[in-house]
């Protein structure tokens, strides 16, 4: 698909610069997507959040689907250059809908347009914690639903939202033939529990 869109989103990262607190660049695999999409289904009025987006596939996949807005997320100015070039040659209808923003996830300042938000374990639970906790306020403040995706889960990132947030695992999409041999294989797709 990255040919059809014209971007390059392709590679994952093997500079060994990853580290335990920001984890290295994988792309979600597009039949993944399609199969996460396909299950869930977005609209033109959602704004999804990708943290630790890379090169931006999530982000112009979407937004070729769906024609939502996108926001990607990336603290590596390597990725993020490219994310900018991508943007440059995408060949989708409305570039305006697609944004990205060189910035620590701990420091971006949560949108009001913002309700879905996708980890693909980009960083540790620590800094997990504190974007949940971002989300958390920005819906305090403007009460709207919000949804949390998670691929691959990490089990620190899944007992979090289970234990110490209001939201609510409402959906479990299982990667076929690997996840009976990995049950990490799924993306687990939470939303906010509106009895607050």
């Amino acid at each position: 698909m990255d040919k059809e869109l014209h971007i390059q989103t392709s590679g994952i990262q093997t500079d060994q610069k990853d580290t335990y607190y920001n984890h290295r660049y994988e792309p979600t695999e597009y039949e993944l997507l399609d199969l996460i999409f396909d299950e869930y289904p977005l609209t033109k009025e959602d704004h999804l959040v990708d943290f630790g987006c890379g090169m931006g596939r999530l982000n112009f996949y979407v937004q070729h689907r769906f024609s939502c807005q996108t926001t990607g997320i990336e603290l590596n100015e390597t990725y993020y250059e490219i994310a900018l070039k991508n943007l440059n040659s995408y060949k989708g209808i409305h570039h305006e809908q697609i944004h990205f923003h060189l910035v620590s996830a701990i420091e971006y300042t949560i949108e009001v347009s913002q309700n879905i938000f996708y980890f693909f374990n980009p960083f540790s639970i620590e800094i997990f914690m504190h974007v949940v906790g971002n989300i958390l306020d920005s819906f305090y403040e403007h009460p709207r639903k919000i949804t949390i995706m998670l691929n691959y889960p990490d089990s620190e990132y899944i007992y979090y939202l289970n234990e110490y947030t209001p939201f609510s695992l409402i959906q479990e999409i299982k990667v076929p033939d690997k996840y009976e041999k990995d049950s990490r294989e799924c993306v687990l797709i939470y939303e906010m529990n509106f009895s607050i």
